[in-house]
This record gives C-alpha cells, structure tokens and sequence, in this order.
C-alpha cells in the first residue's frame, strides 16, 4: 500500500482539511476510490483511526481509499461536516488523474457518524441546497457511484426516543453517555426534538426518495448494537428498495457498534467485494 498524506481538500478559514491517500502497491492503471469517513459521534475521531486493521485490507484487494477529516462538533454544526464530505468528493474527481485515480469511479464508506455523511453525500448529490461550494472545484461533480454504510444513525428524530444499553448492552468504549447527545450536539441543541426541521434534514432517511439510480448502497450492522440499533440500518434499506435503489443490508450476527468482528476477513471481504463489482474494479 503506497500513502500519500496530509493532502488539502479545502480550506476553510485558517482552517486545513485534508486527507490521506491509500493506493493499492501494484497499481498500474488507474483505480477506483472510495472515501473513508470515520466514526466518533461528529465529535472526535481522526482520518488515521483504524487505517491497518480497516482501511489497509481493503486497499490490498484494488480499491484506492481516501481517508479525511472533517470538522467536528466542538468547531461547527451541521451541515458543515457534509459541506466537508462534499468538498473532498469534487477534489477527488478534479485530482483523480495526478494520483492514479480513476474520477468516473468514486464512492463512500463511513462508520457510525461517518456512515451517517456518507449516505447524505450520495442522497443529496442532486439537491443544492445542501452545498456548501467549499473548496477550488465548487462545480466538480460531488455525485457517488457507490457507498458502504456501517452501522449509520439515518433517523436522528426517531433516534431520540431510543435509550441506548437497554435492548443490547452499550459498546465497551462508551462509560457514559454524553449530554447533549451526539446528534443533538451536531445540530447545535440542547435536544433533538427542539429542533424538528433540522433533525430531518440532517437524516437520510428524509432523503430516500433521492437516491441516484446510478449509486448503489450496502448497509452493515451489528444485531446487538446498544448504541445505534439495527432498526436504523432496516429502515433505511426498506427506503432505499422502495424508492428503487440498489441496496444490500448485511447484519453481523453477535456484533455491537464498532465491534471487532466488522475487522474480520468476512466482512471486510464483503465490503472489498461490494466496492469492486459497484465500481468496477
């Protein structure tokens, strides 16, 4: 695997974001690349979590993989983190050729959070409302041809009357649950349901109806996440088929949210193979 990092993808104020360019070592044509967005509730996490036990088997089997930043809640709400996934969408379409990069075959993976902005990046591609213009190729395509969806919060109004930790236990990882919570934190708000029309603009699942035909989705899930249930991955895949979408839902047997078993050879597989055949790889 051959990296690149610390390439800017936008600026923002005196702000810099950038990502990391993962190319698989033996490419000689140009190849297709997905963005990966990490986890961390839209309030901490960085583009270098989980890049060898994730990210890097993923690469080895073709796929080029882009790994960004984005603004977290404690320097902006939303929709500045799609603002972000956008800009870095139209950068590596306007610089795939300089990288050995394939700018007709792009796509998104996302974990939790990251999941939720991948799904909006795609859902929302047709809709200029939502764009930022952030960053040197505002009118660069920002569409998807394709995404993978781990473990995503789609519904943040419904989220609300879910208490996680009582129908699975919560991950390990999480001691306590924040107040505000996440989401009601990347909405700048005390509580979700104070603020109704936001909630639903941020969720894709309002935007089911706009999936590009031409984008196709797989979801993933663990059946015991105490944090993020799998109702919300089912809901948005009933969406997706019953708007016409191309979409998979795969649910891990036993797996809690960000479980060790989404770094298993199955399912990493899954994902490498998905990626492949909806990009041609």
């Amino acid at each position: 695997m051959r990296t690149t990092a610390d390439l800017v993808y936008a600026r923002a104020g005196d702000a810099e974001l950038a990502l990391d360019l993962h190319v698989p070592a033996d490419a000689s044509a140009p190849v297709p690349v997905a963005l990966y967005l990490h986890g961390g509730g839209w309030t901490v996490g960085a583009r270098t979590d989980r890049i060898d036990d994730r990210v890097a088997p993923v690469v080895r089997s073709g796929i080029a993989i882009a790994s960004a930043s984005y603004r977290l809640t404690g320097a902006a709400t939303f929709p500045t983190q799609l603002h972000d996934v956008q800009a870095a969408i139209r950068w590596l379409r306007a610089n795939a050729a300089e990288h050995g990069l394939d700018g007709t075959r792009i796509g998104a993976w996302g974990a939790s959070a990251g999941a939720h902005l991948a799904l909006l990046a795609a859902l929302t591609a047709g809709d200029r409302t939502l764009d930022g213009g952030l960053g040197d190729h505002p009118d660069e395509d920002r569409s998807l041809q394709a995404v993978v969806a781990w473990f995503p919060p789609v519904d943040l109004l419904g989220m609300e009357a879910f208490t996680p930790g009582t129908e699975a236990p919560l991950p390990p990882f999480i001691s306590a649950l924040p107040s505000p919570t996440f989401a009601a934190r990347l909405l700048g708000a005390t509580r979700v349901s104070d603020v109704p029309d936001a909630a639903r603009t941020a969720s894709p699942l309002t935007w089911a109806s706009s999936a590009p035909a031409d984008c196709r989705f797989l979801l993933m899930h663990g059946d015991r996440d105490g944090l993020i249930p799998d109702a919300q991955s089912r809901l948005m895949h009933d969406a997706l088929l019953e708007h016409g979408a191309d979409a998979e839902l795969l649910l891990l047997a036993g797996a809690n949210h960000e479980d060790p078993l989404f770094q298993t050879p199955a399912a990493l597989g899954a994902v490498s193979g998905f990626l492949r055949a909806a990009l041609r790889a």
